[in-house]
């Protein structure tokens, strides 16, 4: 059983805005985690503001927890296109400064310590494109994953600052350092829930677009290494709670699990070299799906597929 941290405590500003959401239908985005591959995400959020689809609220995981927080700051197409640029103007040196990409030897994995790299680069990014922002800020609701570093609670900031949640919610375990807040130690949010499906329902979501940009079946990593087969075998492990959620709210909420392209070639943790192909080709590949009509269909068989339940 995953052990879920305290709720969402929205501001006053967001109980106001969602009590007149109460009245209509309250459209929630959903952005996963996925290091480099969240560049789909924005080629995603491209053709459904292209097709008057827009969020009443936001809610992301590590990387989709930036792109959340991009989009719930500026929910309109000129802020999709603001955060277009964000993107093709990182560099792997922008996320990892003295790096580059990553380029670590299994030496560096192995010394004391707690992270392969500083986490400045990230917040450069944050505070040159945000500021200094807070949760209340922000144009719609918004909240963040994170994931409790002693006892592996999911934790929901919705909040006060908002940096140290995003950088707690992007802190890879192992390449970035954990992120104390409040005496508590957070990492990555996708190490909880990398898909946050539970916490928009929660904060009133009636309608779910989700994001999902790690479907390992969508880019096949080369088994050459162990340490392949243990990525691989992290990115099986993280999807088995979003196939779960999503069959356990398909009936509850109306649940848009949107499309991301088949990869023919491999995109490597941290480089950002694919960013402009991967914003094309997922842009391409939402609208195709939005413009067939198929948003009442059922949830792909990759999402829906059987679980085996408990004996």
């Amino acid at each position: 059983m995953t052990t879920r941290g305290p709720r969402p405590q929205p501001s006053r500003a967001q109980w106001l805005r969602r009590l007149a959401y109460r009245r209509k239908d309250s459209v929630a985005f959903v952005f996963s985690g996925g290091g480099p591959l969240g560049a789909l995400q924005v080629g995603t959020l491209k053709a459904l503001y292209e097709h008057d689809i827009r969020p009443d609220l936001a809610v992301g995981t590590s990387v989709g927890a930036l792109n959340a927080t991009w989009t719930a700051f500026d929910p309109t197409p000129d802020g999709v296109a603001r955060l277009e640029s964000t993107w093709l103007r990182m560099k792997d040196s922008d996320l990892f400064p003295g790096g580059g990409r990553f380029k670590a030897s299994w030496a560096r994995m192995l010394v004391r310590g707690n992270r392969i790299h500083e986490n400045i680069g990230i917040r450069r990014v944050i505070e040159t494109s945000l500021g200094l922002p807070r949760f209340e800020d922000a144009q719609i609701p918004l909240a963040v994953t994170a994931t409790d570093l002693e006892t592996g609670a999911e934790r929901i900031f919705s909040s006060g600052d908002i940096i140290d949640p995003l950088l707690a919610s992007t802190a890879m375990p192992g390449i970035f350092p954990p992120v104390p807040i409040g005496g508590r130690n957070y990492i990555d949010g996708g190490v909880a829930n990398n898909v946050p499906i539970a916490p928009a329902v929660e904060m009133g979501a009636t309608t779910v677009y989700v994001m999902d940009a790690t479907s390992h079946s969508r880019q096949r990593r080369p088994l050459n290494r162990p340490v392949d087969y243990l990525l691989h075998a992290f990115t099986l492990a993280r999807g088995q709670r979003f196939t779960l959620e999503a069959r356990h709210y398909e009936e509850k909420v109306k649940l848009v699990v949107l499309p991301s392209p088949w990869l023919d070639f491999f995109v490597p943790f941290a480089s950002l070299e694919y960013t402009s192909r991967l914003i094309e080709m997922a842009y391409k590949e939402t609208k195709r799906f939005l413009e067939s009509g198929s948003l009442d269909q059922p949830l792909p068989p990759e999402v829906s597929a059987s679980v085996t339940p408990l004996s």
